[in-house]
């Protein structure tokens, strides 16, 4: 990242700081190894916490305009950059902004595989917040999470945000680079999403929780009809039905259940129409994939059968 931040064109670096937030005391890089940037970096080191809580360390020490969150790891996939972050945003007409990107994959073989991210707000990556924005909207990695702790961030950041302050670059700017170590990356042959179902779940949790603490029933409402709706159609995918996967499965069940019967009272206030939205998107979606399979049962079907799962101790 930092090599990929020194070779940005057409930008004035005094204009850029990097905050290196060190997730465990005793990790510490020698300042003499960034006395040849052409940025200031400011290194800070937390007791080890995870992901969620490094960020929002670094956000914390930030004193800056602007703030982009960025995996070490990573980089700049054009020289320019920040040149279009800072066109954007200079203009101060927006509060949040995405960028596509580009992520760096393998296949079940271990080949390199590049993946477009043209309009993706799952990521951190490519985006970045007006650092005001995200405090006066109270707008925080939340610790709890350890895995896919970036859809709740990123899900507040556009949901506060006024449609005509969110602002983009269609054009990719940043590269998710591959990591053998990743979390997210260890297991190529298997459907992350499917084998860390529980921690989507726990995620799920934390957003409805978190709108229902601010008094947002619209919002709640919505993010239960939508991880019901989602969970419904990830589970009409071959992954799901494949007897092999029986295990993650039976974890996965358990723990929609335990979330549809906690919220189902949200669930049965939202419209029909909401329903039908959600229901076309997430199955589009789905369908986009190529992972789908079909329908095995009935929304309703499914639903009332998940909720006996938690019951019968599955």
């Amino acid at each position: 990242m930092f090599d990929s931040i020194a070779m940005q064109r057409a930008i004035n670096f005094d204009d850029v700081g990097v905050i290196l937030v060190n997730d465990g005391e005793g990790n510490e890089i020698p300042s003499e190894c960034f006395r040849e940037y052409p940025f200031e970096v400011n290194q800070i080191s937390i007791p080890k916490g995870g992901v969620s809580r490094a960020r929002n360390a670094g956000l914390d020490a930030s004193n800056a305009d602007w703030v982009m969150f960025c995996d070490f790891d990573d980089g700049f996939s054009s020289v320019f950059g920040l040149y279009m972050i800072f066109s954007v945003i200079n203009e101060d007409k927006s509060d949040t902004l995405w960028s596509s990107f580009t992520e760096e994959t393998k296949d079940k073989d271990g080949k390199p595989v590049l993946i477009s991210h043209d309009r993706d707000w799952v990521y951190v990556h490519g985006k970045a917040h007006r650092r005001k924005y995200l405090i006066d909207n109270e707008i925080r990695f939340n610790e709890s999470l350890m895995i896919h702790e970036d859809v709740y961030f990123t899900v507040l950041t556009q949901t506060f945000a006024e449609p005509d302050r969110i602002a983009a670059i269609k054009v990719p700017i940043y590269v998710w680079k591959w990591n053998d170590n990743s979390i997210t990356r260890r297991n190529i042959n298997e459907d992350f999403t499917f084998a860390t179902y529980d921690h989507v779940i726990r995620q799920r949790i934390a957003l409805t929780e978190e709108f229902i603490r601010r008094k947002r029933a619209d919002l709640a409402i919505t993010i239960v009809v939508k991880t019901i709706v989602d969970a419904y159609y990830d589970s009409q995918q071959f992954t799901w039905r494949n007897p092999e996967n029986a295990e993650l499965l039976h974890k996965a069940e358990k723990c929609i259940s335990a979330y549809v019967t906690q919220y189902a009272g949200y669930y049965s206030m939202a419209s029909p129409e909401l329903i039908r939205q959600l229901m076309s998107a997430s199955r589009n979606n789905t369908v986009e994939k190529g992972t789908f399979l079909m329908e095995q049962e009935t929304l309703k079907e499914w639903f009332e059968r998940i909720l006996t799962v938690s019951e019968q101790g599955v």
